[in-house]
C-alpha cells in the first residue's frame, strides 16, 4: 500500500544530489580542486505539477535538471523515477537500463532556434523521438505529428517546412510537439521562454499550462524570471551557488521570503504599477567562485543581515511551524519584504 501511494505522489524523487567537476592544470592534468555545481540538494517532483527552480546564472539549475536526464553523470546522490513499473534509481543504471526509461523524460530547450536541426524538415525533427522508439510505419507517424502539431497550435501543412521559415515562438511550439510525441510523465522546461517576445512567452507558458491540464504531465520549470515561474509553479525552489536556500509555495515565496537572497530576486522582479513604490535591494559583492566558496553561509559575504556566525557556520535547510523550508541562520529573527 506504501508504494502505491508513493507513485501516486510523485514522479521524481530526488536525494543529497551532488554534481561535482573536477579542475585540473599541468601535463599531467593533476586534479587541483572541484567546482561543486550541485551540492547536497534534494527536492521532489509531484505527479501533474510543477516545480520551479530559480537562482542567478550558474546556480545549478540547469546541472540538476541534465542530472535528471542523466545527460551527465551525476557525482552522489540518488534521482529516483516511479513508474508503473516501481522505483528506478537513474544515478546508478547503466545506458541499457536507461533506454527505455528515456521515453518517460523528455526536454524543452532554451534557444528555439539552436535546438532544432536546420537540415531536418518539421515532420522529420517531430517524428524523430517515434522512429528511435521503434515506430516504422511513416503513415502512424505523419498521424501522429499530424496530432502534435493541432496540440500546439500548428497547421499540419507546415511539415515539408525547415526551421528557418517559422518564428521564435512557432520554433518553440515545434519542440513542445517533439516532447510530446512519446507520451512522457515529466517535461524538463529548461528556460523555454526566455528567448521570446513578451507576448509569445505568455502564449508559450498557456500552452503549456493547458497541455498538463490535458496530459496530466509533470513539469520542472528552470528560470531565473521569477514573475514567469509564479504564474506556472505549484512550488518554487530558490538556489544559490549549487545549493538550496528556500522552498515554498509561490503565494509565500512573494509574500513572505524567509532568506535574503530570495528577497534580493523579488526585489528585481518589474512592476507594470508606476505607483507602486518598491523596496528595492542591491546585493553587495560578486557572486562567489564555485571552486572557492566562501566559508559559513555561501551567502553572508552578499548579505546586509549577515552576523559571525554566518561567517562560520554553514546553516541547514530548516522546516518552522508553518511548514517552510529556507537555509538561514537569521530567517526568524529578521523581517524580509516580498510581493503583495
Amino acid at each position: 500500500m506504501s508504494s502505491t501511494k508513493t507513485l501516486s505522489e510523485n514522479i521524481i524523487e530526488i536525494k543529497n544530489l551532488k554534481k561535482y567537476y573536477p579542475l585540473t592544470s599541468g601535463i599531467m592534468r593533476k586534479v587541483t580542486g572541484v567546482v561543486k555545481a550541485v551540492d547536497d540538494v534534494s527536492f521532489v517532483i509531484p505527479r501533474g505539477k510543477t516545480i520551479g527552480l530559480v537562482g542567478e546564472s550558474g546556480c545549478g539549475k540547469t546541472t540538476i535538471s541534465k542530472c535528471i536526464l542523466r545527460a551527465i553523470n551525476p557525482t552522489e546522490g540518488d534521482i529516483y523515477l516511479h513508474n508503473d513499473d516501481g522505483s528506478h534509481n537513474l544515478a546508478v543504471l547503466g545506458e541499457n537500463e536507461l533506454r527505455p526509461l528515456r521515453k518517460e523524460m523528455q526536454m524543452i530547450f532554451q534557444d528555439p532556434f539552436s535546438s532544432l536541426n536546420p537540415r531536418m524538415n518539421l515532420f522529420e525533427i517531430v517524428s524523430e523521438p517515434l522512429l528511435l522508439n521503434g515506430v516504422k510505419n511513416k503513415t502512424e507517424r505523419q498521424d501522429r505529428v499530424e496530432e502534435l502539431l493541432e496540440k500546439v497550435g500548428l497547421r499540419s501543412e507546415y511539415m515539408i517546412r525547415y526551421p528557418h521559415a517559422f518564428s521564435g515562438g512557432q520554433r518553440q511550439r515545434i519542440g513542445i510537439a517533439r516532447a510530446l510525441a512519446l507520451n512522457p510523465s515529466l517535461i524538463v522546461c529548461d528556460e523555454p521562454v526566455s528567448g521570446l517576445d513578451v507576448s509569445v512567452q505568455a502564449q508559450v507558458i498557456n500552452l503549456l499550462m493547458d497541455l498538463q491540464d490535458e496530459f496530466g504531465l509533470s513539469y520542472l520549470f528552470v528560470s531565473h524570471d521569477l514573475s514567469i515561474v509564479r504564474q506556472i509553479s505549484d512550488e518554487i525552489n530558490v538556489m544559490y551557488l549549487g545549493r538550496m536556500v528556500e522552498t515554498g509555495t509561490p503565494e509565500e515565496i512573494f509574500s513572505s521570503p524567509k532568506h535574503p537572497y530570495t528577497e534580493a530576486l523579488i526585489s528585481a522582479v518589474p512592476q507594470a504599477d508606476p505607483d507602486v513604490v518598491k523596496n528595492h535591494k542591491t546585493l553587495i559583492g560578486e557572486i562567489p567562485n564555485p571552486s572557492n566558496p566562501p566559508s559559513g553561509c555561501y551567502f553572508h559575504p552578499r548579505c546586509s543581515y549577515a552576523t559571525d556566525e554566518c561567517k562560520k557556520t554553514n546553516p541547514s535547510l530548516t522546516i518552522d511551524k508553518s511548514g517552510r523550508t529556507f537555509s538561514c541562520h537569521n530567517a526568524e529573527n529578521i523581517k524580509l519584504s516580498g510581493l503583495i
